[in-house]
Order: C-alpha cells, then sequence, then structure tokens
C-alpha cells in the first residue's frame, strides 16, 4: 500500500497558488514528491479539489495501483465521499478525480487534519521558489526534508 498526502496553498499577495504531493511506501520510505505552480482558483476549496486531483494523476504516472489519498480540506473529503458535491463549484474536480482514481485497483480518501499533512503542504509553499513544476523520485528537497522525516508517524 502507498500513502499520498497532498495539500493547496493560495499566496493572495501575489495571486499565485501551488501544489504539493507526496508518496510514501508501506515503510514510510519516500516514492517521489511533487511541487507544482498553477492559476489561481477561484475559492481554497477548488485549490483543494485540484490538489486531490493532482495527487490521483501522479499516482496512476507513477505506475501505482494502490493508494490511501490524505488531504486536509473537509469539504472535498466529504464530496469524494458522497454524489453531494457533484452540483457545486467542484463538481467537475471531483468527477474527474474518481475517474482517475477508478483506474487503480485499491484507493481511499481518509481525511485528516493540517497538523498531520504538515510534509505536502511544506511542498505546496516550496513551489514558490521552483519551476512550475518539480518531481523529486526516492527524496524530497533537503530544505524540506526534516518536516518529512517528522512527520511520518510510526505503525
Amino acid at each position: 500500500m502507498y500513502k499520498t498526502n497532498y495539500d493547496g496553498a493560495l499566496f493572495a499577495e501575489s495571486e499565485e497558488a501551488r501544489i504539493g504531493v507526496i508518496v510514501r511506501d508501506g515503510k514510510g520510505d519516500v516514492i517521489a514528491a511533487l511541487a507544482e505552480k498553477i492559476p489561481y482558483p477561484s475559492s481554497v476549496e477548488v485549490l483543494e479539489a485540484l490538489a486531490t486531483r493532482r495527487a490521483a494523476k501522479f499516482v496512476v504516472e507513477l505506475g501505482l495501483s494502490v493508494s490511501e489519498f490524505e488531504g486536509n480540506s473537509e469539504v472535498v473529503w466529504r464530496a469524494l465521499k458522497s454524489a453531494e458535491g457533484v452540483h457545486s463549484s467542484i463538481g467537475e474536480i471531483i468527477k474527474d478525480t474518481m475517474s482517475i482514481v477508478g483506474s487503480l485497483r485499491t484507493f481511499s480518501f481518509p481525511h485528516n487534519r493540517r497538523q498531520v499533512n504538515c510534509e505536502a503542504h511544506a511542498l505546496a509553499k516550496r513551489a514558490i521558489v521552483s519551476f512550475p513544476l518539480l518531481v523529486w523520485m526516492e527524496h524530497v528537497p533537503t530544505d524540506i526534508s526534516h518536516v518529512v522525516i517528522f512527520d511520518f508517524p510510526a505503525s
């Protein structure tokens, strides 16, 4: 099983948005990480839905067939768990996400609090100093490695 954490960060002063994604294996080792700048969304909910979709797409791009996706938006989590979000501002993004994860053998979307999703948030914030898209394989940038090491709970 793989665990994929994702988050978005808005920077209103520069009208920029960024997404961070980190994928770990069952031992907690980093498989891959991503930091991406995206166009400024209309709301935080849209940003979080876009981060969810990007995380799902990243897992598929990596060739994985199973993942647990952890984000911290309760609105997005509820939309993923039911059809209620279909008619909201994030409905089409949620449909896209579900279509993407439909190609996986196994997936789940548990909800977590920001306090336990700081690694993905650090990657999202880091995208300010990166190209539009950066991907790291089997490691993360050294400037956020302390967050990643600290953030993975012992199972």
